[in-house]
C-alpha cells in the first residue's frame, strides 16, 4: 500500500506534511488508475505519447516519456521489480537509446529544452534505482552528456544582463525564461543528488536569474524579468529557490502569500503544470500554508480523473493530450508520498 509508506521518519522529516488520515482514501487508487492508463499509451520502443486515435499516437515522445516514467518511480515503481517494472525498464531503455551522443535529447523529439530538461531529470532520478552494473554505467553516461548540455545552455551569451543565469527554448537563445530555466534546476538538483558534477556557480547564477523574475511592486514571480506575475511562475518561482537553498527570502514568502490568494481553477492558464509546480512549492516551503494547497490540489485532482484513470485534456492548448495530464497528475498527487528522490526536503 502507497500510503503505508508514510513513515514515522518520513513524518518526522517533514512535520507540516499531510499524515496518513488527511490524505483521502481515493489518492492511492486514483494513482493505481492512473499509471494503468498512462502504460496503455507506451509504445513498442518503450516510449509514451498521446493517444490520437484508436490505433494512433502523437506528442514529443522523449518529453512524454521523461513525465511518465517519473510518474512510476514517483508511485514506488521500479524497474526490474514489482508491478510495471516492465514499463518502466522499458522507458528507462528507450531514454538511453535515445539519448544522442552529444547530449542534447531536445532535438530528439523537437521539444528542446523543456524536454531535454525532462528527459535529465527523469535519468537522474532513476539513477540510484539501477543495480545491474552494465544498465547503471548506461544510464549513467546518458545522464553525464545531458548534464553537461545543461551547463552549456546556461553559459550562452544573452542579449542582456537581466537574462543572464536563466535558461530558454534552445542551447543558443538571447533570453531566458522561468518555464524553462525551472525544469532545468529540477534536472540539475537532480543530477547533482545522482552524483553529477555540477558547479556551484550554477545554482547561483540561476538562483540570480529566478529572482530578477521577482515582480517587486506585484509581489510575485513572473515568466520574464520585468513581466506580471503569474499562477504557474510564482510556484516556479517558490520551488526554484527552495531547491537553490533560498527558500527563507522575502520573495518566497511574497511568492507563498500569492499562491494562497490565486487558488487554481478551470479557468487558470495550464492548470496541470500550475499545480505540479504549486504543490511542490508549498511541500518545499513547509509551513502551515501546505496542507490548505494541498487539499485544493487532492480534491480538484481526485474530482476531474475519469473512467479510464486518465485526466481530461486542457484547455490550454499546449497541455494537450491525455499522457500529459495524466502524468503530471500522478506526479501531483505523488508529492507527498516522499518516494521519488525529487520530492525528499
Amino acid at each position: 500500500m502507497l500510503l503505508a509508506l508514510i513513515t514515522p521518519l518520513a513524518a518526522a522529516q517533514a512535520p507540516r506534511g499531510p499524515t496518513a488520515e488527511e490524505l483521502s482514501p481515493q489518492l492511492e487508487p486514483a494513482i493505481a488508475k492512473g499509471l494503468a492508463y498512462l502504460a496503455k499509451q507506451q509504445q513498442a520502443d518503450g516510449s509514451f505519447q498521446n493517444r490520437t486515435g484508436a490505433n494512433s499516437f502523437a506528442g514529443p515522445k522523449v518529453a512524454l516519456t521523461g513525465l511518465s516514467l517519473m510518474a512510476y518511480l514517483s508511485a514506488g515503481r521500479m524497474p526490474d521489480a514489482g508491478k510495471h517494472s516492465l514499463v518502466v525498464r522499458g522507458a528507462i531503455d528507450y531514454l538511453v537509446k535515445v539519448c544522442p551522443e552529444d547530449g542534447y535529447f531536445g532535438k530528439v523529439d523537437g521539444s528542446r529544452m523543456y524536454g531535454h530538461a525532462i528527459a535529465t531529470l527523469a535519468l537522474a532520478e532513476v539513477a540510484g534505482m539501477e543495480f545491474d552494473e552494465k544498465q547503471r554505467k548506461r544510464v549513467r553516461s546518458a545522464l553525464e552528456r545531458a548534464t553537461a548540455v545543461l551547463i552549456k545552455a546556461q553559459k550562452t551569451q544573452r542579449s542582456n544582463e537581466s537574462f543572464r543565469g536563466g535558461w530558454r527554448y534552445e542551447i543558443e537563445f538571447p533570453d531566458s525564461d522561468l518555464s524553462v530555466t525551472s525544469w532545468c534546476i529540477l534536472a540539475l538538483r537532480a543530477a547533482h543528488n545522482a552524483g553529477m558534477e555540477v558547479p556551484k556557480e550554477s545554482a547561483d547564477r540561476a538562483a540570480e536569474f529566478v529572482l530578477r523574475c521577482f515582480n517587486a511592486e506585484k509581489k510575485s514571480f513572473s515568466y520574464q524579468p520585468g513581466g506580471d506575475p503569474a499562477i504557474t511562475m510564482a510556484g516556479a518561482g517558490v520551488l526554484s529557490l527552495a531547491l537553490l537553498d533560498k527558500g527563507g527570502r522575502k520573495e518566497v514568502e511574497a511568492g507563498m502569500a500569492y499562491l494562497i490568494e490565486n487558488p487554481i481553477t478551470d479557468k487558470t492558464e495550464y492548470p496541470y503544470y500550475a499545480r505540479y509546480y504549486t504543490t511542490q512549492a508549498a511541500f518545499q516551503v513547509a509551513d502551515a500554508r501546505w496542507p490548505r494547497i494541498w487539499r485544493r490540489t487532492q480534491e480538484a485532482l481526485l474530482k476531474a480523473q475519469d473512467k479510464e484513470g486518465a485526466w481530461p485534456k486542457s484547455r490550454t492548448e499546449n497541455e494537450n493530450g491525455q499522457t500529459y495530464t495524466t502524468s503530471l497528475s500522478v506526479l501531483t498527487l505523488a508529492v507527498p508520498l516522499r518516494l521519488l528522490p525529487g520530492y525528499q526536503r
